[in-house]
């Protein structure tokens, strides 16, 4: 029996090329992330002991209780991100300071904008926040006098007639962004795809490595659980954490080899080979080796690509060309479909065009009976 190699010695993975996130509903991408610094994935598993006899002796260990976990800390800012941890809906029109230069014509000032209460206030509140300093001051007192929000009076301060002030009040702004933050998170479901790039060393070293691939970990149910926090200081750029845990589709039972479809998959690992869909292919094999066929009949040629595991896989057919060494007695076209014409027996010729000049090639023997 041949032993199976457990990986190429020559490849190695580094580096996350991009993330995406898909909403499993709509299949709509609600999130795409090319600048994730992490992007670790781990798994879990409860070994739970059977032990017997004396001395207790470990007879069996059965696993359950399966977790698979993901990191994505992202360097870019982004509230969306924050929203599919927390919750919520990213809006626009968010509410801001302004500070408004107003020259006193009278003992009351008015502002020019449409002032808004504070995410702070409550419904009763008569006014806005509204705060007051003589314009050039270092500081300011920090009373909140208040602006009503229909005549846009400053409420409960006396200005000097001829005199500049700074009025501070808060304004919606239709580009600013918000994302309320609820105190019951409801943290999204969503479908979640990795892309790792994979590398073959050069000269035994991977410090000079070549693209080799892409491995893909697709996660069908994630829901989100990171960090909505932020962290920032004078050397380092604040990042996002959005973070997740796999669900299954139904609950996760103990299972055994004979019974293992019946788990519920939490994700797949997909490693696409740079060089297109053929380039892994090994061989071609015809299922049963020959056609029969009547005169003015067809049948599809079974051609198969034969993988490196020994897995047929069936081929796009237009993929292959066809060639047949008696047109009088059947023909090809190059989907694979053979034309019965005449009584007798042909071969055809089946050829995959791998790329950089390899090919792959067998034959089908054609026997055509009269109609």
């Amino acid at each position: 029996m041949n032993a199976i190699r457990l990986g190429d010695p020559n490849l190695f993975v580094k580096g996350i090329a991009e993330v995406t996130i898909t909403d499993p509903k709509t299949g709509n991408i609600i999130g795409f992330d090319k600048v994730a610094s992490e992007g670790s994935i781990t798994s879990s598993v409860n070994m739970g002991e059977i032990t017997g006899g004396i001395g207790n002796p470990l007879l069996i260990t059965i696993p359950d209780t399966t977790r698979i976990t993901g990191a994505l800390t992202s360097q870019a800012f982004s509230l969306e991100q924050r929203a599919l941890t927390a919750g919520g809906n990213v809006n626009y029109n968010g509410l801001t300071p302004v500070c408004e230069h107003i020259t006193a014509t009278g003992a009351t000032l008015k502002v020019t904008g449409n002032p808004v209460k504070h995410y702070a206030q409550t419904a009763s509140d008569a006014t806005a926040w509204c705060y007051v300093r003589v314009h050039g001051a270092d500081n300011y007192v920090g009373t909140n006098y208040g602006v009503d929000v229909s005549t846009k009076e400053v409420k409960g301060f006396t200005a000097v007639l001829g005199t500049e002030y700074d009025v501070f009040y808060f304004v919606e702004n239709a580009s600013a962004k918000v994302l309320e933050l609820s105190s019951n998170f409801k943290p999204s479901v969503a479908t979640v795809s990795y892309k790792f790039n994979v590398y073959a060393k050069q000269n035994g070293s991977v410090s000079n490595g070549t693209l080799q691939g892409f491995l893909y970990f697709i996660v069908p149910k994630a829901q989100f659980g990171g960090d909505v926090g932020i962290s920032a200081n004078q050397t380092s750029n604040a990042t996002t954490d959005y973070s997740w845990n796999a669900l299954a589709d139904n609950d996760n039972m103990p299972s055994c080899e004979g019974c293992q479809e019946n788990g519920s998959p939490y994700a797949y690992y997909v490693y696409v080979p740079c060089g297109g869909a053929k380039v892994a292919v090994e061989a071609l094999a015809v299922i049963g080796g020959a056609v029969s066929v009547a005169v003015n009949g067809k049948a599809q040629i079974p051609v198969k690509y034969v993988m490196p595991n020994g897995d047929t896989v069936q081929p796009t057919y237009s993929d292959l060309t066809y060639a047949s060494e008696a047109t009088a007695t059947a023909t090809v076209d190059t989907s694979g479909m053979v034309t019965g014409k005449a009584t007798g027996n042909t071969k055809i010729t089946i050829t995959l065009n791998k790329g950089d000049g390899k090919t792959l090639t067998t034959y089908c023997l054609v026997a055509v009976s009269g109609s």
